[in-house]
C-alpha cells in the first residue's frame, strides 16, 4: 500500500475488500484498462489523499455499474496465439507461470464465473465451475501446423456438470472462438442469464448519448491570388449565419467515457456579398453574390483528455461530406440595371454542389448536458469558374444540449 496522486482522474463510486476482510467504501480511479491493473488508487471520499492497493492489500475490488476485479493466485500460461509469434518448428509451448494478479468479474452466475486476464502477451479466460471453486484456466494453444481448442472441451464439461450439454449447446460450443462474445454466450446458456438481464447487471451506464444544438457559421470566402476574380479586385469574404445540429456520440467504454465516436448531422448557411473597384476593363464598380444553403455529416472521433463527471474538456478530429444549394446568384455591375457591364451570362458560376474534407474539433463539457466546442473545416473549392475562381473554409461555435 502507498501513497499517490494522479492528475488524470477519473473517480467512481465502489469498494474494496482488504485482506484482512474489510469491506471499504469509497471511490476508485476508473481508467481505460486495456490490461489488467496491477494496482488501483482509493480514496474513502472524493476529497481524500490517495492510497494505492495492490494484490497484497486487497482481494476485491468494484466499481459500481462498471467493473469487478478478484485476486487470483495461480498457473498463467506463457504462449503465444498469435500466429505470427509461435515458436517455430511446430513445437507445443505449454510454459506458465505461477503468479497473483487481479482478474476481471465478466459474468458471476450461479453456476459458474467467467472472468479475464489480459497483461502483454495476450488474453486469457478463467471460469470457476463451482460456487467457491478456484479460477481455472480456459486453454486455447496455437502452433504452427495446428490449433489446440482445449477451452471447448472445459466450457462442454462445465456444462455437463450441471446438466446443459443439449445439441445446441454441443454445437454452440463447437464452433465458439476464443472471444470475450463467443464464450460469455455460452457462460450465460449455463447460468441461465440471458443478455438483457446481463446489460442489466454488467452495464455501466447508456453506450450513447443524442444531442442537438445551435452555433454560428463562419465562412471565409477566397480567391486565389492567382486568379483573374482577384487580379480584378476581390478579396476575401466572410459571412456568418446560424447553424442547427443533432447527433449521437458513441462510447468505447462507457464507463470512463474517454473516447467517443460522433456522427452529427448539421444544417447551416454561408453568404457572399463581394463589392469591389474592378481593376480590368471594363473598370466600374462590380459585384459577385449568392447565398448558400449548406448540409452536412461527418463523423469525429473525440478524446475527452480532461475527464471529470461534472466537467470535461476534449479534442478531436474527423471527416465532413456537404452538400450545397446555391441561390440570388448574380455577378455583374454593382448597378443591376446596367446591362451593358452585366458579364454574367457570358461568365457564370461553376459551383460544386458537393464537397467533403477533414475538420477539427476542441471543446467543453459542463454539468452532465451542456457542451460548448468550436470546429474547423478544411478548405474547399466553392466555384470551379476560370475566371471566378473561389474556395472557402469555416469556423463553427455551438452550444449543445445533451440528452442522457
Amino acid at each position: 500500500m502507498s501513497l499517490g496522486a494522479n492528475a488524470q482522474s477519473n473517480y467512481k463510486p465502489g469498494y474494496v475488500v482488504t485482506s484482512k476482510g474489510d469491506t471499504v467504501k469509497g471511490y476508485i480511479d476508473y481508467q481505460e484498462w486495456e490490461l489488467n491493473p496491477e494496482t488501483i488508487s482509493f480514496r474513502k471520499t472524493e476529497n481524500e489523499q490517495t492510497v494505492q492497493y495492490g494484490v497484497n492489500d486487497i482481494v476485491f475490488f468494484t466499481i459500481d455499474k462498471a467493473e469487478s476485479y478478484v485476486k487470483y493466485t495461480g498457473r498463467i500460461t506463457m504462449d503465444q496465439t498469435d500466429p505470427n509469434r509461435v515458436i517455430p518448428d511446430n513445437q507445443r509451448d505449454t510454459s506458465f507461470r505461477t503468479g497473483t494478479v487481479f482478474l476481471k468479474v465478466i459474468e458471476k452466475g450461479p453456476r459458474v464465473i467467467l472472468y479475464s486476464y489480459q497483461d502483454d502477451i495476450k488474453v486469457r479466460y478463467f471460469i470457476s465451475a463451482a460456487p467457491g471453486a478456484a479460477p481455472k484456466e480456459l486453454i486455447f494453444r496455437v502452433t504452427t501446423s495446428y490449433t489446440e481448442f482445449t477451452y471447448q472441451k472445459q466450457l462442454s464439461a462445465a456444462a455437463y456438470q450441471y446438466n446443459e450439454l443439449n445439441d445446441a449447446l454441443i454445437a454452440l460450443i463447437s464452433r465458439a472462438n476464443y472471444t470475450e462474445d463467443n464464450i460469455l454466450e455460452i457462460v450465460g446458456k449455463i447460468n441461465h442469464i440471458s443478455q438483457a438481464e446481463y446489460n442489466k447487471t454488467y452495464a455501466s451506464g447508456p453506450a450513447y448519448t443524442l444531442f442537438a444544438g445551435a452555433g454560428l457559421n463562419l465562412t471565409t470566402t477566397i480567391p486565389p491570388a492567382s486568379s483573374p476574380f482577384y487580379a480584378a479586385g476581390a478579396r476575401s469574404y466572410t459571412s456568418y449565419m446560424p447553424a442547427v445540429y443533432f447527433g449521437a456520440n458513441v462510447f468505447a467504454n462507457p464507463g470512463t467515457r474517454k473516447l467517443q465516436l460522433t456522427f452529427q448531422l448539421s444544417a447551416s448557411g454561408s453568404n457572399l456579398r463581394e463589392k469591389y473597384d474592378s481593376k480590368v476593363y471594363p473598370y466600374v464598380p462590380d459585384e459577385a453574390m449568392y447565398n448558400a444553403t449548406v448540409f452536412s455529416g461527418s463523423l469525429q472521433v473525440i478524446y475527452n483528455f480532461y475527464n471529470k463527471e461534472y466537467f470535461k474538456a476534449f479534442a478531436g478530429a474527423g471527416i465532413i461530406a456537404s452538400a450545397y444549394s446555391f441561390s440570388n446568384t448574380y455577378i455583374g455591375a454593382q448597378d443591376h440595371n446596367n446591362s451593358s457591364v452585366d458579364f454574367n451570362s457570358s461568365e457564370p458560376w461553376l459551383f460544386n454542389t458537393f464537397n467533403d474534407g477533414f475538420l477539427f474539433k476542441a471543446g467543453v463539457q459542463f454539468s452532465k448536458h451542456v457542451e460548448l466546442f468550436g470546429e474547423y473545416q478544411s478548405s474547399i473549392g466553392v466555384s470551379q469558374s476560370p475566371y471566378y475562381e473561389l474556395s472557402s473554409n469555416t469556423k463553427e461555435i455551438a452550444l449543445i444540449y445533451i440528452f442522457r
